[in-house]
């Protein structure tokens, strides 16, 4: 008798076909959500740094950014989701080069490829969601989006488990622990695809009720990030009718100094960054609106503060987050503002004590149903103190924002705004240092969304 044998090989090969079914019974039922987004953004500088040297033309960039979410169908309470995520950047640099290792200028360079393997590419999301019918309880378990008030919900992405109950009328309790995280802000710093491995835990409680009157909501957030974040607290209650709405926001965060400086240090490379930092930030913001497009007038406006009352505002993971603001550029312009929001990137030195007070005014008009034109006016100061110098510089800024949207239609937009950004700081300095800066920031994006 002739005997066969099989490799494993084989046998794999013979159970997949075994297995096999075709591409319309795979994918049926499997939902597909994502977006395919363009921006163009330009800078342009006038004493940047307060340094008359400093970088006039600035950079212009383009950005391409895909994404697409897959859920299967809910099986025995578990579905499966997979997240897939490209995006390349190309800075044409005005056509004036890119440094090279030493410093020295490449002129006509700039980087990024209009083709081939140009930019990031890979999975954003790959997580199980269970959802037993006993209980108002999802359970995410894997790498999912972080959709905090302090963070990037587009962007940011932590690995872990995310519990979320609505069991209880009108309130939603939330409950998450993340092992391993990354943001945005940082995801190339020091090399690309940088991510933080200290534990991430967060707890929440969001609600709503509904009166006569308008609505009431709320919400209320704990963080806590081993040796880098203690404690930290954001809490929001607004009330909300068809015509007006007034909503406040608090943000608290204590950090933890040796370990904000060891994050610090391994981000830049930098070892003199380490050394004693503020710990106490937080964040406040009032706005009162009005939208008066029930009334048939087109035309919306918001009247904002935004301030602290402790050493720093640092508060937050992202440098925006959710965080009632206006505007474009004041806040991610730290060289000159001396403004960040972000725990990580606006942590300063401990003999250091910022006081900031922001007024604000956003105005929209409905020219069409489907096109808005608008204007953001920001005004503020930051007082910096230097306790051990006992000096205080007052840095003055105001930025002027007009700004346009087009829904071309259901599933595409299209957004632009000119941001001008002036800042002034008191007291006296030697050429090339000087007391104003000059930003300007124009910006484009597409967004089709599917």
């Amino acid at each position: 008798m002739k005997k066969t044998s099989l490799s494993l090989a084989a046998l794999l090969a013979l159970t997949a076909n075994a297995n096999a079914q075709s591409l319309e019974e795979a994918i049926r039922g499997v939902e597909v959500n994502g977006f395919l987004r363009y921006e163009y953004e330009d800078n342009r500088f006038k004493n940047q740094g307060f340094d008359k040297n400093g970088e006039k033309s600035g950079d212009v960039e383009h950005t391409w950014h895909a994404e697409a979410e897959f859920s299967t169908p809910v099986q025995d309470y578990v579905s499966l989701n997979l997240g897939i995520y490209y995006e390349v950047g190309q800075n044409t640099n005005h056509g004036k080069g890119i440094e090279d290792d030493n410093g020295d200028i490449i002129p006509f360079l700039g980087y990024g490829l209009g083709s081939g393997k140009d930019g990031s590419f890979g999975v954003s999301t790959f997580n199980a969601l269970i959802t037993p019918d006993s209980t108002s309880t999802n359970v995410t378990l894997g790498k999912m989006r972080l959709d905090t008030p302090f963070n990037d919900n587009g962007e940011d992405r932590g690995t872990g488990i995310l519990a979320v109950n609505s069991d209880i009328p009108y309130l939603t309790l939330v409950a998450g622990a993340f092992d391993s995280w990354a943001l945005d802000d940082i995801k190339d710093e020091p090399v690309e695809e940088t991510s933080i491995t200290k534990p991430l835990y967060l707890l929440a409680g969001l609600a709503s009720f509904e009166t006569d009157y308008g609505n009431v909501e709320g919400q209320l957030w704990w963080f806590h990030i081993d040796d880098i974040v203690d404690s930290a607290f954001f809490g929001e209650l607004g009330f909300f009718h068809e015509i007006f709405h007034i909503n406040g926001q608090y943000a608290y965060s204590q950090g933890n100094s040796s370990g904000i400086a060891n994050l610090a240090v391994a981000l830049t490379g930098d070892p003199t960054l380490y050394g004693r930092y503020q710990t106490k930030s937080d964040f406040l913001s009032l706005e009162v609106g009005a939208d008066l497009e029930s009334l048939e007038i087109p035309l919306s406006l918001n009247l904002g503060y935004i301030g602290n009352t402790q050493d720093n505002f640092a508060v937050s993971l992202d440098d925006e987050g959710a965080l009632q603001l206006a505007g474009a550029v004041w806040f991610d312009n730290v060289d000159a503002t001396g403004v960040s929001f972000s725990t990580i990137l606006g942590a300063t030195n401990g003999n250091i004590e910022k006081d900031l007070d922001v007024f604000y005014a956003s105005l929209a008009y409905n020219v069409l149903d489907n096109f808005s034109i608008g204007i953001d006016y920001i005004n503020g100061k930051n007082k910096v103190k230097d306790i051990t110098a006992r000096t205080t510089t007052d840095i003055d800024f105001y930025e002027i924002t007009p700004n346009i949207t087009w829904e071309y239609s259901k599933n595409l937009e299209i957004g632009a705004y000119y941001a001008f950004l002036r800042t002034e700081r008191s007291g006296h300095y030697t050429t090339p240092e000087t007391d104003s800066e000059d930003r300007n920031q124009f910006k484009v994006e597409i967004v089709y969304s599917f």
